[in-house]
């Protein structure tokens, strides 16, 4: 994730708020092992933000598509 999309979240809930948001509108419509998959990623993108993006690998958070 990029330096410029810096938020400035109220609090911890207003946050949190957020990402439930995120989380529910990239499982919107996918059920299955797709479900699973998309579980999983979602999980591997907080382990590498709780961890810091080590800078010699791409940043898997960066899918390609506008905004992300």
């Amino acid at each position: 994730m990029s330096d410029e999309l810096d938020w400035n979240f109220v609090d911890k809930d207003d946050a949190k708020a957020e990402i439930r948001a995120a989380v529910k509108y990239l499982l919107n419509g996918v059920s299955g092992s797709a479900r699973a998959d998309t579980v999983l990623e979602i999980i591997e993108f907080v382990r590498v933000v709780a961890n810091g993006l080590p800078p010699e690998q791409p940043n898997p958070l960066d899918d390609g598509l506008p905004g992300g």
